[in-house]
Order: C-alpha cells, then structure tokens, then sequence
C-alpha cells in the first residue's frame, strides 16, 4: 500500500529540473470490475454486468514546476466516497513522489459505474475491487512519474452548442462551454490533455455492458489523434442533461440510448476540443499550487492559467458560468458532485446552491 510522503522525503525522491520551468508526464490503467459484478449507477437498478464495450480507465496527469508537482487524477466512475478519494490521493501521491493533497481527483459521471460512491448492500461484494482501486490510480501515477520530460501547457475555450439542456423544460439554459488543456513537448509531441464539459455521462442505457459513456469515447477518439493521455472532468451538470432529454420531453432523441448515441455526443466533443487545442499557445514558464477546504468539499489546483475547481457536492450550470465570470483570465476547470452524489427513486437531485464562487476564486488567486 502506497503511504503519504513527508516534505522531506518528497524533496530526497525528485530532483525539479535546473531551469525550473514545466515539466509533465502522464499514465493510465483499466479499472473496470469482472464481468457478472453489479452495475451501479445513479439511475437504474443495479444489474449484474454481461460484457464490456469498452474498459473503464483511470488517468493521471503530472505537472512539475519550480520544484513542486502536483497531480490530477481522473476516473470513468460516477463518483467516489471521500474516504475513497483519500486513498486514491494516497496512493497517487506515493507513486508520483508528492504529497497527497497536491493530488486534484475527478470523476466523469459515468452512469455504467461500480458502487464506488456509496455504502450500499451492493459495496460487499467489491470490497476487493474498492480496496485495489487505489493501487491502480498509484500504478498509472507511477507510469506518469517515468514519463516525466520538458513541457508546454496551453489553454483555451470553445462552445458546444445545441446538444444538452437544462433539466427543467425546453430552452432552459445549460453551460455549453468546453474548457480544454493541452501538453505537449519541446518536439510539440502530445503529452495529454484535460478537458471539461457540463453534461452527465448518462446516454447509455442498462444492457449490462461496462462502458465510459461519452467521455470515454471523446478521450478515445483524442488519444487516437495524438493527444496523448486524455482526461475528463464532468462540469457542473446536476440540472444539465444530454441532447433534449428535459423533464415532460415525450418526443426525445437518442433514446435507443446505444453506442450509438454515445459515440454522437463523444465525437462532437472531441471536435470541439481539437479545435480549441489547435489554437493554443504553450508557455514553460508556470508555477503550480493547490489549496483545499475539506469542510465545504472544495479543491483548487492551479497550473499556469489553468485552474481545476472540484467540489464533493452537485452544483447547477450556473455555478461554472459564475465561476467562469469571477477568473475571466483563467481557464476554469470545473469537477462537481465528485462525491457521486444522486437523488432517490423518483426524486429530484438537491443541489448546493451555498457555495461561494467568489471566495473560492479568491483561494484561487483569481485572474
């Protein structure tokens, strides 16, 4: 089992590089559970799984600068407790050779989930699965570490228009911005990108088959192009939902809810964010910091003019437009309801509307 690393160890395992400036690495590790464990998402009854479209994965991006690293791990899961996400930082830590609270952990929101976000009867019988999970982040923590070379980070913005929609009713607003981070090489290599949507991954219906939803596809497709490790953060998105999928909707689209449907989303998406990365400039020249509140559930990781917001509760689509407007000079990531939190059957999601965005712009040194 990985272990947290004092200050003073953290100095002995890594040595920054002479001129101080960026340097990244980037890893990755399947984690999906064994064919006939539950499926346990945040909508449907949970269902032994029958096979597997494509694998759940965990990645982990690296970022040195001026003698610090910090890390951001993503997972193709719904959510995770906050014991859980303790552990993956632990374990994240002890293979990248940092401190467990410079880890930012995200999830994606994916609605074909193992039970990693709550107690429920279900969780027994993963045990094993919850127990190894942190191992494996520190496995692909250790790969990112190995990786580790000279770096650029860029940022940019793009819109998606059209394809999700407020929960409430036609028209209703969503956020439809695509918040996009690319790393690349001195060679202008891919090294890996970090990409951020409102929008649940909840398009795939409940044939039993493990699958990332959406996020995975888009990920897929961008690594495919030579983006390098590409990882999702899952947006503000508690009153978001796919294509036209609002409350009183009977003439919805997408509803065979197949690959399909999945791979329409996720390929409209990975456009969307090769396009903004292809208009990006790259500095080395960066510092990195991260501040957390456990209390409100609040992490904030800066890299350069990137700044990762992840929040343990859901938040509205108006939460990430305030945030956005608070650092105007920021590229804002943003991570809700990383806790996994979900409504009861038939019942709406309650949303933390208490929040507030301009402290936590400030913790961010806002810009």
């Amino acid at each position: 089992m990985a272990s947290a690393v004092t200050p003073r160890a953290a100095r002995q395992f890594f040595q920054p590089g002479d001129d101080g400036l960026l340097r990244a690495g980037a890893g990755r590790a399947p984690i999906t559970p064994p064919v006939g464990f539950k499926i346990c998402g945040p909508e449907f009854a949970a269902a032994k799984s029958t096979g597997v479209d494509d694998d759940l994965l965990v990645r982990v991006l690296l970022f040195e600068a001026e003698g610090r690293r910090v890390a951001i791990c993503s997972l193709e899961l719904w959510g995770l407790t906050p014991a859980l996400q303790l552990k993956i930082r632990t374990a994240v830590a002890g293979s990248a050779e940092t401190h467990a609270p410079f880890v930012w952990v995200t999830c994606t929101g994916n609605g074909i989930s193992p039970p990693t976000w709550s107690g429920s009867p279900e969780s027994e019988s993963y045990a094993n699965y919850l127990a190894y999970l942190p191992e494996v982040c520190g496995g692909a923590a250790a790969q990112a570490s190995q990786s580790m070379s000279p770096a650029g980070l860029g940022v940019n913005t793009a819109q998606l228009t059209g394809i999700t929609t407020g929960v409430s009713g036609a028209g209703a607003e969503a956020d439809e911005a695509v918040t996009v981070a690319s790393v690349t090489t001195a060679g202008g290599e891919g090294i890996a990108q970090l990409f951020s949507f409102s929008c649940p991954a909840t398009i795939r219906g409940d044939d039993g088959r493990w699958t990332g939803d959406f996020p995975a596809y888009a990920s897929w497709a961008l690594e495919q192009a030579g983006g390098g490790v590409v990882a999702f953060a899952r947006g503000s998105d508690a009153d978001v939902r796919p294509y036209n999928w609002y409350r009183g909707n009977e003439s919805r689209s997408h509803m065979e809810r197949g690959a399909a449907d999945v791979q329409a989303l996720g390929l409209l998406l990975a456009t969307q964010v090769s396009v903004a990365a292809g208009n990006i400039d790259y500095r080395r020249n960066v510092s990195a910091e991260i501040s957390s509140d456990d209390e409100k559930g609040v992490r904030v990781l800066r890299v350069g003019e990137l700044v990762c917001v992840g929040v343990d509760r859901p938040q509205p689509a108006v939460f990430a437009r305030h945030l956005r407007k608070a650092m105007p000079r920021s590229a804002v990531m943003i991570s809700t309801n990383v806790a996994g939190h979900q409504a009861e059957t038939g019942e709406e999601l309650e949303i933390d509307l208490e929040l507030d965005t301009l402290e936590i712009a400030r913790a961010a040194g806002a810009k």
